[in-house]
Protein backbone atom coordinates (compact mmCIF):
# COMPACT_ATOMS: atom_id res chain seq x y z
CA UNK A 1 0.00 0.00 0.00
CA UNK A 2 1.73 3.51 -0.83
CA UNK A 3 0.39 6.41 0.91
CA UNK A 4 0.84 9.89 -0.39
CA UNK A 5 1.58 12.49 2.23
CA UNK A 6 4.46 15.74 3.24
CA UNK A 7 6.56 14.81 5.75
CA UNK A 8 8.10 17.81 7.49
CA UNK A 9 9.63 19.04 10.55
CA UNK A 10 7.60 21.54 11.02
CA UNK A 11 4.03 21.82 12.97
CA UNK A 12 0.87 21.28 10.54
CA UNK A 13 -2.84 22.33 10.67
CA UNK A 14 -5.56 22.75 8.55
CA UNK A 15 -7.14 26.07 8.13
CA UNK A 16 -10.09 25.06 10.27
CA UNK A 17 -8.01 23.49 13.34
CA UNK A 18 -5.81 26.83 13.06
CA UNK A 19 -9.04 28.48 13.66
CA UNK A 20 -10.53 26.81 16.30
CA UNK A 21 -6.91 27.14 18.02
CA UNK A 22 -6.11 30.17 17.16
CA UNK A 23 -5.03 30.71 20.71
CA UNK A 24 -2.64 27.96 21.02
CA UNK A 25 -0.81 28.56 17.72
CA UNK A 26 -0.77 32.09 18.15
CA UNK A 27 1.06 30.94 21.48
CA UNK A 28 3.50 28.54 19.95
CA UNK A 29 4.74 30.20 17.09
CA UNK A 30 5.10 33.52 19.46
CA UNK A 31 6.16 32.27 22.48
CA UNK A 32 8.11 29.23 22.02
CA UNK A 33 9.11 30.33 18.59
CA UNK A 34 7.61 27.14 16.37
CA UNK A 35 6.74 28.34 12.51
CA UNK A 36 3.95 26.59 11.81
CA UNK A 37 2.42 25.44 8.29
CA UNK A 38 -1.20 26.33 7.72
CA UNK A 39 -2.92 24.04 4.93
CA UNK A 40 -6.36 24.21 3.29
CA UNK A 41 -8.28 22.72 0.53
CA UNK A 42 -6.89 19.73 0.52
CA UNK A 43 -3.08 21.30 1.14
CA UNK A 44 -3.95 23.38 -2.33
CA UNK A 45 -3.23 26.61 -0.32
CA UNK A 46 -0.10 26.33 2.63
CA UNK A 47 0.73 29.44 4.19
CA UNK A 48 3.90 29.86 7.01
CA UNK A 49 3.52 31.39 9.98
CA UNK A 50 6.67 32.93 12.09
CA UNK A 51 7.16 35.70 14.36
CA UNK A 52 8.06 38.73 12.61
CA UNK A 53 11.34 38.76 14.53
CA UNK A 54 12.69 35.56 13.42
CA UNK A 55 11.87 36.55 9.66
CA UNK A 56 13.75 39.26 9.75
CA UNK A 57 16.66 37.60 11.51
CA UNK A 58 16.46 34.30 8.81
CA UNK A 59 16.86 37.62 5.87
CA UNK A 60 19.65 39.15 7.55
CA UNK A 61 22.16 38.95 4.86
CA UNK A 62 20.03 40.60 2.52
CA UNK A 63 21.51 43.60 2.71
CA UNK A 64 21.11 46.48 0.66
CA UNK A 65 24.04 47.93 -1.47
CA UNK A 66 23.77 51.57 -1.41
CA UNK A 67 25.34 53.62 -3.66
CA UNK A 68 26.37 57.32 -3.42
CA UNK A 69 26.15 59.83 -6.08
CA UNK A 70 27.66 63.13 -5.21
CA UNK A 71 26.53 66.10 -7.47
CA UNK A 72 26.57 69.51 -7.14
CA UNK A 73 24.36 70.41 -3.97
CA UNK A 74 22.78 67.31 -4.44
CA UNK A 75 23.35 63.79 -3.14
CA UNK A 76 21.64 60.64 -4.39
CA UNK A 77 21.46 57.06 -3.09
CA UNK A 78 20.28 53.92 -4.74
CA UNK A 79 19.89 50.94 -2.88
CA UNK A 80 20.52 47.66 -5.11
CA UNK A 81 19.05 45.02 -5.90
CA UNK A 82 15.69 46.82 -5.28
CA UNK A 83 17.01 49.73 -7.43
CA UNK A 84 15.22 52.67 -5.37
CA UNK A 85 16.94 56.06 -4.85
CA UNK A 86 16.47 58.91 -2.57
CA UNK A 87 18.03 61.91 -3.10
CA UNK A 88 18.59 65.14 -0.69
CA UNK A 89 21.05 67.69 -0.17
CA UNK A 90 23.37 65.86 1.91
CA UNK A 91 23.90 62.07 2.41
CA UNK A 92 21.51 62.16 5.69
CA UNK A 93 18.90 63.67 3.78
CA UNK A 94 19.28 61.27 0.69
CA UNK A 95 19.00 58.21 3.43
CA UNK A 96 16.11 59.78 4.67
CA UNK A 97 14.50 60.28 1.38
CA UNK A 98 15.14 56.43 0.73
CA UNK A 99 13.78 55.29 3.73
CA UNK A 100 10.69 56.79 2.41
CA UNK A 101 10.91 55.32 -1.23
CA UNK A 102 11.82 52.14 0.31
CA UNK A 103 8.30 52.02 2.39
CA UNK A 104 6.52 52.92 -0.53
CA UNK A 105 8.04 50.39 -2.84
CA UNK A 106 7.19 47.43 -0.39
CA UNK A 107 3.70 48.72 0.20
CA UNK A 108 3.13 48.94 -3.45
CA UNK A 109 4.72 45.14 -3.59
CA UNK A 110 3.24 43.48 -0.77
CA UNK A 111 -0.11 45.35 0.03
CA UNK A 112 -1.28 47.28 -3.46
CA UNK A 113 0.20 45.02 -6.23
CA UNK A 114 1.35 41.91 -4.89
CA UNK A 115 0.06 39.63 -8.06
CA UNK A 116 1.67 42.10 -10.52
CA UNK A 117 5.50 41.91 -8.79
CA UNK A 118 4.75 38.32 -8.36
CA UNK A 119 4.79 37.79 -12.35
CA UNK A 120 7.72 40.24 -12.93
CA UNK A 121 11.63 39.79 -12.28
CA UNK A 122 11.04 42.70 -9.58
CA UNK A 123 9.91 39.33 -7.56
CA UNK A 124 13.25 38.75 -6.72
CA UNK A 125 13.47 42.15 -4.68
CA UNK A 126 10.81 40.18 -2.01
CA UNK A 127 13.43 38.70 0.90
CA UNK A 128 14.93 42.70 0.78
CA UNK A 129 11.97 44.39 1.15
CA UNK A 130 11.05 42.06 3.62
CA UNK A 131 13.22 42.37 5.57
CA UNK A 132 13.62 46.27 5.22
CA UNK A 133 9.58 46.45 6.22
CA UNK A 134 9.40 43.80 8.88
CA UNK A 135 11.95 46.74 10.85
CA UNK A 136 9.88 48.83 12.85
CA UNK A 137 9.66 52.12 11.26
CA UNK A 138 11.64 54.27 13.97
CA UNK A 139 14.46 51.50 13.23
CA UNK A 140 14.36 51.40 9.63
CA UNK A 141 17.25 54.17 9.13
CA UNK A 142 19.62 52.56 11.31
CA UNK A 143 19.18 49.04 9.24
CA UNK A 144 19.93 51.40 6.07
CA UNK A 145 22.97 52.47 8.53
CA UNK A 146 24.26 49.07 9.04
CA UNK A 147 23.60 48.04 5.75
CA UNK A 148 26.57 51.02 4.66
CA UNK A 149 28.97 49.98 7.55
CA UNK A 150 28.32 46.18 6.66
CA UNK A 151 29.53 46.92 2.92
CA UNK A 152 32.85 49.09 3.55
CA UNK A 153 36.09 46.44 4.10
CA UNK A 154 37.54 45.79 7.20
CA UNK A 155 41.01 46.63 7.33
CA UNK A 156 42.68 43.48 7.29
CA UNK A 157 44.94 43.29 11.19
CA UNK A 158 49.07 42.75 10.04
Amino acid sequence: MCYNYRVTSLRERTFSTAKTELSTVMDEVVHERQPQLIRRHGNKETMLLVRPEDARRWLGTFRLTLNVTLDEGEVAVSAEPVGTLGIGDSLDSALDDLVVELRSYAHRFFVERPHFYSETPAAQHAPWLLRFILTPPEEQRTLLDSDIEASVPVASAV
